[in-house]
């Protein structure tokens, strides 16, 4: 992904995981919609794909119940790290990640987050 500062050129580095736990750096984005439905055509009962930044660290996966978590991997005491919403359409999913690989953190920090991983699990 490449974002315009003024006259230069940032470019955002991003990984995906998939549900068999392999992972790729920087696919097309329009592959986005693909790394979702892994949730439900991979044959795969449990667990989660994923977005990472992998400049800023943070990190956003997807469950097949319709949570999403975010975090981040560099830097775990971050404020509003491992936070989750539930339940999260798939095109609102969609554009988080978009937002995520763009580098818009601070948008993303002001979604409506409950702390934790899920409503059973919160960090002390």
């Amino acid at each position: 992904m490449v974002r315009r500062q003024g006259d230069k050129k940032r470019i955002f580095m991003f990984g995906v995981i998939h549900m068999d736990g392999t992972g790729d750096d920087n696919p097309p984005v329009e592959s986005l919609s693909s790394l979702y439905d892994e949730l439900f055509t991979s044959g795969i009962d449990d667990g989660n794909v994923a977005v990472i930044n992998d400049d800023s660290g943070w990190c956003m996966s997807a469950y097949r119940d319709g949570r999403i978590v975010f975090g981040n991997l560099k830097d775990p005491q971050i404020q509003n790290s491992d936070c989750h919403m539930i339940p999260v359409p798939k095109e609102r999913v969609l554009e988080l990640w978009k937002r995520l690989i763009d580098g818009d953190i601070d948008p993303i920090l002001q979604e409506p987050w409950k702390p934790g991983y899920d409503e059973r699990y919160r960090p002390e």
